[in-house]
């Protein structure tokens, strides 16, 4: 090897003496050939650096051997007799030193031929080593090492515990539903009973009918054949003749008018016609039943989940604390463990992670619980008048696109509007052609608009400033709006309809009316399709005309409705995953949280915090941030002023 500054070396040859260099200037990437060798410090020197050694205070005592007595082979210490790790770049070598400042572990030659370790401060590894063994963080490791074994153990066993519960879970739902079949098939085989009960009833009364006509018909026959044959009988005997005449046309004429009643009795005809329900039912091949997903298990249990989160939320504050420690062990030229980038590391990734996750406005995700239980913190509003504005703003609706910025629909103004939410500053206005009101998200950084007054839903680009596109012309007054599947899902009022269509304003299905003929919906001005990753998407459909929210399926079959006497004339949403829902009051001046499996609403923000006639809201799980847009006629205060909440 071309560089030995650890002090091992081959001395079989002159060549090979050669070849060993002073350790005091290769630490400072200097290759000198050694001419003295310390026992004491156990580190050859070249001729400057032993006659620095040997005046020296420290190291003037020492017995030098000179270039002739140097040692034909040495080993630095025994300390390194246990370590056999190779270096990955020089497969002769095994690992001795511990960079600082580069926290990196290296070899002699490492330290040597690379010259960004040439100012940095090293440790040799038994050192480092024996600081890891007695500390913290090396007793904290083995320790967790055990708790998580043990922890292992215990999910293990709540597995087995799960599984058990799947099966029951599996076997109750299969009865339930073949109770339903059983149910279903009673059902009908009563119904089919009934029905035949009353055919076999119709045609007996017919029959009777008939055969009352058929004798009647028989008793008149007969009665024309004992005429004919009194007039036969009489036809030589004139006196007689007349008399049985005169008599034979009274009773011809009684006999026409009995067959005129009997031609003019009706027979009633019955056809049995299927019930429209029952037959809509099977056309649209709707499901016996669903399963809907309840709270999920988990194997360790709420009780548990909130101790392993504090326990986190304890760990990661021992980490970030620890890491300060170190970085002012290191600027002050101490020594750190070998292992601690691995704490820096973690931190690092856990706030990458963080600053990565998306921010979708109609799919935030929040445990129910929690979001119920949660604190609003009253922020300042955000101004969104402009001086292009020429009235008090009516946002009716927003949502939040990445980097932090909102994007509002001013209706009166027709326009959008893009906020910068950190600033709280309008970074940029666009003019509609009119009427705007519902805007939604699409993939490729682009949104649309519905138009209310012109009919058309107006697609714009959200990449950078926003600027408009092609716009397509749909039928009706156009409110609310979501995007799905290359579809979009459009509600209209006058008359209330909710459609959904391809991109191209294609209509595919409309859906208007229950299974009895009545109107479904009466203002049905807001929509929001939520995406939740365990179920598949399904539509909300606010209605401030029956204050009902109406659930449909993606092909706009209806699956629920709720209601609530606290919520009243309910506008915009936002979807929290695949339960919740965050919807406006309108007139009962609230934003309610629902939960869309027990139907329960629980009121979040009130009038007290100032929600006065709420037409929109946003939720930015990231910034734990709430965003409400209000309108009351005559209060420019809540009309050009987005509410800001931080959930405490």
């Amino acid at each position: 090897m071309d560089v030995v500054p650890t002090g091992k070396a081959q001395m079989a040859s002159g060549s090979a003496l050669d070849r060993i260099y002073c350790q005091p200037c290769a630490g400072g990437g200097k290759k000198i050939n050694s001419e003295a060798f310390c026992p004491v410090c156990k580190e050859f020197l070249c001729f400057t650096c032993a006659r620095v050694h040997r005046n020296q205070k420290m190291t003037k005592s020492h017995r030098l051997q000179d270039k002739d007595s140097l040692p034909t082979s040495f080993r630095d210490d025994s300390e390194y007799e246990s370590y056999t790790e190779i270096c990955q770049r020089h497969a002769k070598e095994i690992i001795k030193y511990y960079c600082l400042n580069h926290e990196t572990l290296l070899c002699s030659d490492c330290v040597v031929e690379d010259e960004k370790h040439r100012s940095c401060k090293m440790d040799k590894l038994p050192q480092v080593v024996k600081r890891f063994k007695q500390g913290v963080e090396y007793n904290s490791l083995k320790t967790g090492l055990v708790q998580t074994a043990s922890d292992i153990d215990k999910l293990s066993h709540e597995i087995h515990a799960i599984l058990k519960l799947v099966d029951e879970e599996s076997q109750t739902n299969i009865n339930e539903l073949r109770k339903l079949r059983n149910e279903i098939n009673q059902y009908l085989d009563k119904k089919e009973n009934e029905l035949l009960a009353e055919i076999d009833q119709k045609k007996r009364i017919s029959n009777t009918l008939i055969n009352g006509l058929k004798s009647k018909c028989t008793n008149m026959k007969s009665s024309i054949e004992k005429l004919k044959s009194e007039l036969q009988a009489q036809h030589d005997n004139g006196n007689q003749l007349l008399i049985v005449g005169k008599r034979a046309i009274k009773e011809l004429a009684g006999i026409q008018a009995a067959l005129d009643v009997s031609r003019r009795s009706e027979v009633p005809r019955y056809k049995f016609h299927r019930n429209s329900a029952i037959e809509q039912s099977i056309a649209s091949e709707r499901e016996l039943g669903q399963l809907e997903e309840g709270e999920s298990m988990s194997a360790l249990g709420q009780q548990q989940r909130q101790k392993q989160a504090k326990e986190e939320q304890r760990q990661q504050k021992t980490v970030q604390q620890y890491n300060k420690h170190m970085e002012a062990l290191s600027q002050k030229g101490e020594s750190t463990s070998a292992s601690g980038q691995e704490p820096r590391q973690l931190e690092a990734t856990q706030q990458q992670q963080e600053h990565m996750q998306g921010v979708s406005p109609k799919a935030h995700i929040m445990s129910q619980a929690s979001f119920s239980r949660a604190k609003f913190s009253r922020q300042p509003e955000i101004s969104v008048k402009t001086s292009f504005d020429t009235r008090d703003s009516f946002l009716t609706s927003m949502t939040l696109l990445t980097g932090d910025r909102l994007l509002l629909v001013d209706r009166v103004n027709d326009s959008l509007k893009l906020v910068n939410t950190p600033t709280n500053k309008v970074l940029s206005q666009v003019k509609l052609p009119g009427g705007p009101w519902d805007l939604c998200l699409l993939p490729g950084d682009r949104g649309a608009v519905t138009l209310l007054l012109e009919g058309k839903i107006q697609f714009v680009s959200t990449q950078g400033n926003v600027t408009l596109q092609d716009v397509v012309k749909v039928d009706g007054q156009c409110r609310g709006i979501d995007f799905c599947d290359d579809n979009l899902i459009v509600s209209f009022s006058s008359p209330g309809k909710v459609v959904l269509m391809d991109m191209k304003g294609k209509v595919k299905k409309i859906m208007d009316k229950d299974n009895s003929g009545t109107p479904l919906f009466q203002q049905p001005y807001y929509l929001t399709v939520t995406r939740g990753s365990q179920t598949t998407p399904v539509i909300y459909v606010s209605d401030c005309g029956t204050n009902t929210i109406t659930k449909l399926s993606i092909s706009l079959d209806v699956l629920q409705s709720f209601q609530d006497p606290t919520l009243i004339s309910p506008y915009g949403q936002a979807g929290m995953g695949d339960t919740q829902l965050l919807v406006c009051g309108g007139r009962s001046n609230n934003i309610q949280l629902l939960d869309t499996l027990t139907g329960d609403i629980t009121q979040l923000i009130g009038k007290e915090a100032g929600i006065e006639g709420p037409y929109n809201v946003a939720y930015c799980s990231l910034r734990k941030m709430v965003f409400v847009t209000c309108s009351q006629y005559g209060r420019p205060d809540l009309k050009n002023f987005v509410k800001v909440f931080n959930l405490v």
